[in-house]
Formats: C-alpha cells, structure tokens, sequence
C-alpha cells in the first residue's frame, strides 16, 4: 500500500494543474492600457445583444442639468476603474469629468453603437476641437478659432456656415476607411448604410442637431418614421384630427412632437454649472484630449443591449472581473423609467448584481421631475448599491421607488 506521504506527493502536481485551470483560482489579469482593434472588435460583437427600436433618435442628448452635478461626481468617484453609459455624446463628457481607465456604452439601438464608431473616427482623425467640430458637422470656417476658446465660440463659429458638400464625402469615405480598412472592423452593409445616415444627420443640421422624436406607433400599427420638422409640415386638420397624408400617426403623438422642443447640440454643449463653468468635453483642448486618448487606445467599446437583456451588462460585468476593475460611474439615464412591467427592472438590477462594485459605484440618472436646474429633466446621482440593495430586498419595486432612495449630496 502506499503511504500517505506517496498519495500526497502523486497528488499535488494534479492540484498544481488544478489551480492553473480552474477559474475561481486563476489570478485576474491587469486592465490594459490600450486594446488592440481586434479585442475591440471581439468586445463589441461578442457582448452585445440584438438591436431594439425607442421611440426616439437621440443623435444628441436632450437634458441640460448635467452640469449640475458633475461637481460632486469628481467628488464623490475616483479616477481609474470603469465608466459605463448609454446614448450619444453626454456620455464623453462625464468621461473627461472623472477619467475612467475603460468605458462601455451600452444602448439597446445598433444605431447608437454605429454612432460611437462615427464619433470613434472623428475623435481620432482630429488633433483638436476646431478638426473635430469641422469634421463632426462637415463645415470649414476660414480663420483657426483660438485654442483657448469656449464652447460657445467654436460652435458659433460652425454655425455661420453651411454644410460643405465634398468635404462632406471626402470626410464619410475617411471614416468609412478608417473604420473598416485601418481598424479591421467587420460593418455590415446595413451599418454602413447606418452610418451614413447618422453622418447626413450631423452634417445637414450642423450645431442646430436635436433629439427628435421619430418613432411614432399609432396603436399596434407599424411605426412612422419622420422628424419633427416633418411633422411640423403636416397640414392640420379641424378638431385635431390625424392628417390623410399621416393614417400611421395618432393624435397623441402628433401633440407631443409638435410642443416638444428639445435643446440644440450647441445648448448641450454649452450650458453651465450654477457657477458659470462649463463641463462639456469640448469645453477646453484638455478634456477633448481626454476622450480622444480613449478612443485612439480602443477604450470607449459601444455595445448594443438591453438593459434588462441577458447578455450586454453581464458580459461588461465578467470581463471587469477577469481585470480586477470595478464600476465607478454608470450613466443610465432615465433607462429605468422604460424598464416595465417591474420584472424588467428586476432584471436589470439582476444584471447590476453581476458587476464589480464598490462603495463609490455610483448611477447618473435624468427624470422629468421638478426642480432648479434648466431643460426639460433633472439630473441627480445616487448609490448603486443602494438602489441595488433596496431593489433585491423588494423595498423599491418602481421607478418612482428608486427615485426616492437617498441620494448622495
């Protein structure tokens, strides 16, 4: 028989292989200062979801407060660790406010991620926010706007000129290539064609570029497309009654598009803190330098997701573990809102359970509520384990629940 002493030595090499193999005792790998095109691209396509529709196409951000409580988010998060959001460009501002080692963007519409890869190409092929504003709205001015100067002078200064036709094309083919020659990213025909859709977009209306309303459902009819200049153009009709040139659009949602007037790129980028400070990406050459390192070492990975989805934030979640990094800031908008009935929001916050966190995880939330800051929402902070703990022990069960938990000042 053999000894003990024979069974444990013939034993350990097996339990040598054992630690190597088994993922609970594998040690976790450092982040990486930069990504290389091809984990990029395996990020993006293997994390995200199937692409949904919203009822909207924010190609820019419709709320204003966000100054307001960007001071107490460098204040309450620390540098390093991962960002994580949703929709267009807000998103880089909270970025160049509390400096995340590696973002992620998630959003249900491919059309947002599509858009991230515009912005993505932009960022890197202009050296500063003159290249940048020029490129983004396919615009020339002639004079170099000083370095130093404020948002409010740059975009004024793309908004007194139109649309420049062949940089336009000339511009789109260099994203195109970029994207796709140079990065290696595999765009579909229907991406592309996105894609230049998103371009046409920030190209047509330039500085003046809104939220629009643009997905309209009249019961379980299928969904209109139109902006809101075009339904703006439809004849009205006595009583309020839908226009014969509009058979797929209801009342409801032709009031809504005609009295809501949301904020212009330049009022997103633009407004101000209570103080006067502007804490916009594009606020000075050194925060948009922030972003752009970002983007050119792959950094900003968008996703397509649902949010309540089975995939997207679960994905984000293991791959922060696997690099011993947790969330810090994770920008949700007014997501929640929309997470009906409550077994979606349940879900979501099932999700949020799969992320690493830690006591300074903290969610940016925009709610129609009243308050003192501008437009047409509020923007607050609060807890992610605070909401994550009331909302697995049933205490918050609601939007309008959550909306109530403490929040930090």
């Amino acid at each position: 028989m053999h000894s003990m002493r024979e069974i444990r030595r013939a034993l350990l090499p097996v339990f040598c292989v054992l630690l190597v193999l088994t993922p609970a005792f594998r040690a976790a790998l450092p982040l990486p200062p930069q990504l290389s095109d091809a984990e990029f691209w395996r990020l993006v396509s293997s994390s995200s979801e199937e692409g949904g529709g919203f009822i909207s196409e924010n190609l820019v951000s419709n709320e204003l407060g966000y100054p307001y409580i960007i001071p107490s988010l460098t204040e309450r998060v620390p540098a390093g660790g991962a960002y994580m959001g949703v929709g267009p460009e807000q998103n880089f501002t909270y970025m160049a406010a509390i400096h995340p080692s590696i973002a992620f963007v998630i959003d249900i519409r491919r059309q947002n991620m599509i858009e991230h890869l515009l912005y993505k190409a932009i960022f890197e092929l202009s050296a500063n926010r003159q290249e940048f504003l020029s490129r983004l709205f396919a615009r020339k001015i002639e004079a170099t706007v000083d370095r130093n100067a404020p948002p409010g002078e740059l975009l004024s200064a793309f908004a007194a000129v139109s649309k420049d036709e062949t940089f336009y094309r000339t511009t789109l083919q260099a994203i195109k290539d970029l994207l796709v020659v140079k990065h290696g990213f595999a765009l579909s025909d229907e991406d592309k064609t996105t894609l230049e859709h998103v371009y046409e977009e920030f190209a047509k209306n330039g500085t003046e570029l809104r939220y629009t309303v643009t997905m309209l459902p009249s019961g379980n009819r299928v969904i209109t497309f139109l902006s809101v200049d075009e339904i703006r153009a439809l004849p009205v009709q006595p009583g309020g009654a839908v226009p014969a040139t509009a058979p797929n659009l209801s009342n409801a949602a032709i009031s809504l598009a005609l009295s809501t007037q949301f904020p212009s790129y330049a009022e997103v980028i633009t407004t101000t803190d209570p103080a006067g400070r502007n804490w916009s990406y594009l606020a000075s050459e050194e925060k948009y330098r922030s972003v752009r390192e970002l983007q050119q070492k792959n950094l900003i990975v968008p996703l397509v997701g649902d949010f309540a989805g089975p995939r997207a934030i679960r994905a984000v979640g293991q791959y922060l573990k696997d690099h011993d990094t947790s969330v810090t800031a994770f920008y949700v908008s007014n997501v929640e809102q929309y997470l009906t009935p409550a077994v979606k929001l349940q879900s979501f916050y099932a999700n949020v359970a799969t992320l690493p966190l830690s006591p300074a995880s903290t969610f940016i939330r925009s709610a129609q509520i009243a308050g003192p800051q501008p437009g047409l929402a509020q923007s607050s902070l609060g807890s992610i384990q605070v909401a994550l703990d009331a909302v697995l022990e049933g205490r918050a069960q609601s939007w309008n629940d959550i909306l109530r938990l403490p929040n930090p000042k």
